[in-house]
């Protein structure tokens, strides 16, 4: 460690990771990852409720939104809707109750879910809902 600024002997703090480790190996991206399905995008629903952020969650948390018994189409869908909307507002009573943390816990389809907010694919910044113990 360098004594002056606390960083690694050598760098400093406009070292970056690419200068560090060199290109990436591999990379998967948050796009790739709702193309794949790997995460669902709620964006829309979310923004009905206030949330400024792209807000996606894991196929986890779909599963359990989507863990509805009624055959019958249409009412299903209504169901779904109103499952994803409990999880939001739940979510959203959690984020304004933490306030200035990146990452809230909150209780929702009688899960305990989480929900981080960070950079996406660029440095805007983006909510994905997990279960917990989903990485």
């Amino acid at each position: 460690m360098n004594a002056t600024n606390g960083s690694p002997q050598g760098t400093n703090d406009e070292t970056t990771a690419r200068e560090i480790f060199g290109e990436p190996i591999y990379s998967y991206s948050r796009a790739q990852a709702l193309a794949d399905g790997v995460l669902v995008d709620v964006s829309e629903r979310a923004r009905r409720h206030g949330i400024r952020y792209p807000t996606a969650c894991t196929h986890g948390v779909q599963a359990l939104i989507e863990a509805i018994k009624d055959p019958r189409p249409t009412l299903r869908h209504v169901q779904v809707l109103g499952r994803t909307d409990a999880v939001l507002v739940v979510m959203l009573a959690a984020i304004r109750q933490a306030r200035g943390t990146d990452r809230v816990y909150f209780e929702a389809l009688s899960e305990r879910l989480y929900a981080m907010c960070g950079p996406g694919d660029t440095a805007a910044p983006v909510i994905t809902i997990m279960v917990e113990g989903e990485d």
